[in-house]
């Protein structure tokens, strides 16, 4: 789900103002990640709290790194 069209307006007035092409590169690639990617305004309209919507995802996930037993992973060397 895109972002909020609010996003969308103020990324397209911001395009019409660009003057360099690096600027209008980066803008673009905003307008793809606001297109693309879910926001906390999504999650709102969702229903979800944005403060703890992935909380029993979290939990679950937090357990089992617990109950991990092998070797430690290679960027946790404490050297």
């Amino acid at each position: 789900m895109a972002a909020s069209p609010k996003a969308f307006e103020a990324l397209a007035v911001r395009l019409r103002f660009a003057s360099d092409p690096g600027s209008v590169d980066l803008l673009l690639d905003t307008w793809l990640d606001y297109r693309d990617r879910a926001t906390e305004w999504d999650a709102a309209r969702w229903g979800f709290d944005p403060d703890r919507w992935f909380e029993r995802e979290r939990a679950e996930l937090a357990g089992r790194a617990r109950l991990y037993v092998g070797p430690p992973p290679m960027d946790d060397d404490e050297s």
